[in-house]
């Protein structure tokens, strides 16, 4: 009989060597996350969606050397074939589609509560010994900041966890705290600000909300955010706990190095004439409806996405109006009529098959 577990934590990966070491920072992160939810005894669960794995090479779930021994945690991997990947806009250059591959793990977990991550980050030992009192109230939605690193070397793949934990606060740049959003926006006041990276809160709610927006394009952007205040929208209460955080060790796709607004010199003239004037409500407006300024990845200069403004502020103040009536999402998100290939690479106590 398995027993439902306190948490959930669902990552995806894809064996494209989307950073130099890549199976090795994996592994790394995934044993060091398993010690830690272990020491604090938190019966928990972590997902790994592979998602549109390259043919040429193994899974990542057949890389993964020893995670345990744990009598707390068990770790799945969880396999999306290429077809639900081929046709995305944008979909032969990048493999991966972070929305679509966290809501298949979240569709599918098990835990009483759910966070998404990017499974190269670390937890700091004061969050996960915050999980592991067994506190949270599904009413509420928590957020941490996220500390980003700069590591002169790959020799921190080498450490023992409490050391490579003193170091990563120690080469710690920058810190993704709280940011003050304009009030043009007219939306909720929300930790908004590398979100993705941890947003917990209860399965219930996560199903509710149909967790994060559809993205006929790979970029995916703006999701993390939007899942935010639809829970707000949902009556979850935002929880932002200071003293603990998670790290990131940066490297060159960070997502913040990639993005960039794209004007046109009309909508540049038209905007700073009207915020002159003082008319930034009707300035606001016009990004929403004509949708501009619109942003450009770098990788994948061949889309053009949607501003900002029509794809998230429009969404964060129709939520601020507390309308639940507005889905990002379809009844089936996350694959929930497919029966995808599962594999099981680490068990917990609790969970017997």
């Amino acid at each position: 009989m398995v027993v439902q577990p306190y948490l959930s934590i669902v990552g995806w990966a894809r064996n494209d060597g989307y950073t130099p070491n890549y199976e090795k920072r994996l592994e790394h992160a995934l044993g060091v996350l398993v010690r830690q939810l272990d020491k604090h005894k938190v019966p928990s669960e972590l997902i790994v969606v592979e998602w549109n794995p390259p043919p040429d090479r193994p899974l990542l779930a057949e890389e993964m050397g020893s995670l345990g021994p744990t009598g707390n945690v068990t770790v799945r991997f969880i396999v999306v074939p290429p077809q639900h990947h081929e046709g995305l806009q944008g979909w032969r250059t990048r493999g991966m589609h972070v929305n679509n591959a966290a809501n298949v793990g979240i569709r599918r977990a098990r835990g009483k509560f759910v966070t998404p991550k990017a499974l190269d980050t670390f937890y700091s030992e004061q969050l996960v010994a915050r999980l592991g009192q067994l506190t949270l109230d599904d009413g509420c939605v928590y957020r941490c900041d996220r500390l980003d690193a700069r590591m002169e070397d790959e020799s921190w793949l080498d450490l023992p966890d409490d050391q490579l934990l003193a170091a990563l606060a120690r080469s710690t740049v920058h810190r993704n705290d709280r940011l003050t959003h304009s009030i043009d926006w007219k939306m909720r006041d929300l930790h908004t600000n590398a979100c993705g990276d941890f947003i917990l809160m209860s399965t219930q709610r996560w199903h509710d909300i149909r967790a994060y927006q559809k993205d006929p394009s790979v970029l995916c952007l703006d999701s993390d955010s939007i899942a935010l205040h639809a829970a707000a929208a949902q009556g979850a209460s935002e929880i932002h706990w200071q003293d603990e955080c998670i790290y990131k060790v940066i490297h060159g796709n960070t997502h913040a190095q990639r993005t960039a607004t794209v004007w046109k010199d009309w909508q540049l003239r038209l905007d700073h004439y009207l915020v002159a004037r003082h008319r930034r409500e009707l300035a606001m407006a016009l990004r929403v409806w004509l949708d501009y300024p619109r942003r450009r990845v770098r990788g994948l200069e061949e889309i053009l996405a949607p501003s900002i403004e029509r794809n998230f502020v429009a969404k964060a103040a129709r939520y601020a109006r507390n309308d639940t009536s507005f889905e990002t999402n379809d009844a089936d998100w996350g694959l929930a009529r497919e029966a995808l290939s599962e594999r099981t690479v680490l068990r917990a106590a609790w969970d017997t098959p």
